[in-house]
Formats: structure tokens, sequence, C-alpha cells
């Protein structure tokens, strides 16, 4: 069973996001938060805007528990914006059937701070929208897949995230091949992330690089974020140095495997930690990845 999360800043699509995805994968159900608890309740009972949040957590949280105990859907979907304490509570329902995951979609905040459809925001809104980025709802630490969802249709969106999840939960060693002169690079700590366009998906946990074409080498690294959004931004977010001084030289580089890529294209981007320091936190595991 797979618990999914859709986070996100508020107007970021959580909502029509999650909507599509009841109909993309099997025996799927979707709890909408936003009615577990009216705003006409929550006036009734003379909740603080807090309280409110408050109480439709512990009204989610029952209804995943409920929902989970009948074993009735193969995925249980909301949409919430995540926290420490909702990401503690969620992750700690995981057991050897059931996986969470959160998935967070991060528009620009100006993208956020337009109406969608016949959806007018009011100042309020607006505010809160504005807070919720600076406190960070688009890049959450607690993300297994960020994905920057203003270039795409919210159906397309969805098909992206259903390929993701499908990767995921398919339990199999992840790997990609890393050419022969990219192996110092990744030997001494340099490269520390990956770019993928139309290569498949890549999910937080091991990945094994294998030398190509020989496959005579070998290094596991653990992959610590994903993200999919457009080159300029991943190449903003995987961060400079002296190799990649600027985004003209980034598209350059990337210009030389994937020759009609431009800045606006969209691109998988995962980060890892280096080898050694993967070998330092997960010497047993290492040691079984690579003598499997």
């Amino acid at each position: 069973m797979l618990i999914l999360n859709i986070n996100g800043p508020m107007n970021a699509g959580k909502t029509t996001v999650s909507k599509i995805l009841v109909n993309l994968l099997p025996k799927t159900v979707f709890i909408e938060v936003d009615e577990l608890m009216s705003d006409e309740e929550q006036k009734k009972k003379e909740l603080s805007l807090q309280q409110g949040w408050q109480e439709r957590h512990k009204r989610l949280n029952q209804k995943l528990r409920n929902l989970k105990e009948t074993h009735m859907y193969e995925t249980i979907l909301f949409a919430y914006p995540i926290a420490d304490k909702t990401y503690q509570d969620w992750k700690a329902m995981e057991d050897n059937q059931t996986q969470f995951l959160n998935i967070t979609l991060a528009p620009s905040l100006e993208k956020c701070l337009k109406n969608r459809g016949t959806r007018e925001l009011n100042d309020w809104e607006c505010n809160r929208i504005r807070q919720m980025y600076e406190e960070g709802y688009q890049n959450c630490p607690y993300s297994d897949f960020i994905i920057n969802n203003e270039c795409q249709t919210p159906i397309e969106t969805a098909e992206i995230i259903k390929g993701f999840i499908e990767h995921t939960l398919s339990k199999k060693q992840q790997w990609l091949h890393l050419v022969e002169r990219r192996w110092p690079a990744l030997l001494n700590g340099e490269k520390t992330s990956t770019l993928r366009l139309n290569e498949g998906f890549v999910h937080k946990g091991f990945l094994l690089y294998k030398d190509c074409p020989k496959e005579q080498w070998a290094e596991v690294v653990y992959v610590t974020q994903v993200y999919y959004l457009p080159l300029k931004q991943a190449l903003e977010t995987e961060g400079f140095d002296e190799r990649t001084p600027d985004v003209k030289t980034g598209l350059k580089r990337m210009q030389i495997h994937y020759p009609g890529i431009t800045l606006d294209t969209p691109i998988l981007l995962a980060k890892h930690l280096s080898v050694s320091e993967t070998k330092k936190r997960y010497p047993d595991q290492v040691k079984e990845i690579l003598n499997a």
C-alpha cells in the first residue's frame, strides 16, 4: 500500500493534480482534507486558524488509519502542506506493506499568486502564499520528489508523478552509466548530482554508478533529493563551480549530450552524497550492493 501526500504552497494545484491521479493510479482513494471539517464547523467550535488546522490534521490521521486497516486500496491519496510534525506522523504509518511518499508541487511564487480558473485569490490568501514560500513549502526537505509544475498541464504533471511512483515502488536497485572521463569527479567528491533528460527516473536512496561501456567499475552513492524542473532552475539549484561557473556554460555542456535542449526544457535533477560520505554513513548497505 502507498500513502501519498501531494504537498506544496496554497494554489499550487495540489487538489487538481490529486483528482487526476485518482484515475491514473489503481485502486486509489482521495481524501479531501477541507471536507473533514468545514469552515462553518470551525467557527461554531470557535477554533482559531491554527486550531482548525490541528483538528483537520487529527481527523486526517484517523481517516488514514481507518482506510489503511480496510486493505481496500493500493493508494491512499491526500493533499496537505507538510511540516515536521505531519511528516513524522505519516512516516510512522510505514510498515512492511506500507510506504509513505511526499511529492511537492513547486511552481514559482508569481505563478501561485495568479488566479486559477474562476477562483480569485483574496488578500489573506495572497499574503499566506507569500508566507509559505518564505517558510520553504516549495522546497520541503521532507519531499521525495519536487516538481515545478508551472510549465505542464495538470494532466502532464499527474503523468510525471505516476511514472516517478512506479519507479520508486519497483524495488529494483537503481543504477546509471557514467562515462569514464567523469569518474575522477565522482571519486574525489566533486560530482554530487546528475541531470537526466528523458532517461527515466531516479528516486531517493541508493544509486549504483557503473562505468560505460566496460562496466568494470562500480560505486554507490545515496540520493538525497530529486527535482523535476526547467534546466535553468536545475543549474541554479545544483550550484556552480569552476567547471560550470554560470548558466550559459551549463547550457553549452548539456547541449553536447542533448543538442535540442534549452534553458526552459524540463529535466530531472538528482542530488546525492559523495562516494566517501555514502560509504561512511552506510558501510554495510554499500558492501551488500557492490557484492550483489
